[in-house]
């Protein structure tokens, strides 16, 4: 309107106004987001009282872990995607102790269903069973789709509910290793709940992979793992636990 000789009061006013709301509850954008389901929001910092609890991550981790191995049969990974909503899944290498071979992710396992990429099973290449030798030397499963089909595929990736899988095709085995995240971040077990927070909030992730001192998988954490109404049930478990 002209009038700039009132911005500077307005600027005041607005700012004021805004420290002392803040005082007493959280702005809308934050409530919204919280009334929103799905949506778990992790404030910029732990609250103090959480911190004092000396809680690990072994004491706020799902420990159900959900995996797949470096080659693994159809029926597994079709029913694994089936049965869950999990968005990513750790891979372990039950030839070589359980270690965490790494990560992959949902749409990735679909893409590959989709497209059909598995193979017979060839008697050579097991030692026993459904387990299938991953020597480094070994030759992978041929075709293998290309990451530029993947990238394609987003943003609308395959529902596992769209995808057909015969009798036939369940007993057929996917070569993982080409896809997979060799090099996932993982948290030790005894971590404090502070440096696990500050991970997903400074890298943005969603999922995160707890390890033993041997690398081998012992839980996973999720974002939902550290909203303050879980920290404080684990709070409250670990009280009762000491009493």
């Amino acid at each position: 309107t002209g009038n700039e000789q009132f911005v500077l009061p307005l600027m005041i006013t607005l700012m004021s106004a805004r420290i002392v709301g803040g005082l007493f509850n959280d702005d809308l954008y934050h409530i919204h987001i919280h009334m929103k389901r799905g949506v778990h929001f992790l404030e910029a910092e732990l609250k103090s009282i959480t911190r004092n609890h000396d809680l690990t991550a072994a004491d706020v981790m799902g420990q159900y872990v959900l995996f797949v191995r470096p080659v693994e049969r159809v029926s597994i990974i079709y029913d694994l995607l089936r049965n869950s909503t999990h968005t990513n899944f750790c891979v372990v290498d039950t030839e070589d102790d359980s270690i965490l071979y790494g990560t992959i992710g949902r749409n990735a396992l679909s893409i590959l269903l989709q497209q059909r990429m598995f193979g017979p099973r060839q008697e050579e290449d097991y030692r026993s069973g459904d387990y299938l030798q991953t020597n480094d030397d070994d030759e992978r499963y041929l075709p293998l789709v290309q990451w530029d089909v993947i990238e394609k595929a987003y943003p609308k990736y395959p529902s596992i509910d769209d995808i057909f899988i015969s009798y036939e095709d369940r007993s057929l085995f996917v070569d993982l290793r080409p896809y997979v995240n060799t090099s996932p971040v993982t948290v030790e077990e005894g971590s404090s709940v502070n440096r696990t927070y500050e991970l997903f909030r400074l890298l943005g992730m969603r999922f995160l992979p707890v390890v033993n001192r041997y690398n081998q998988v012992v839980g996973t954490i999720t974002r939902s793992d550290l909203t303050a109404n879980a920290l404080a049930s684990t709070m409250l478990a670990k009280a009762k636990k000491r009493n």
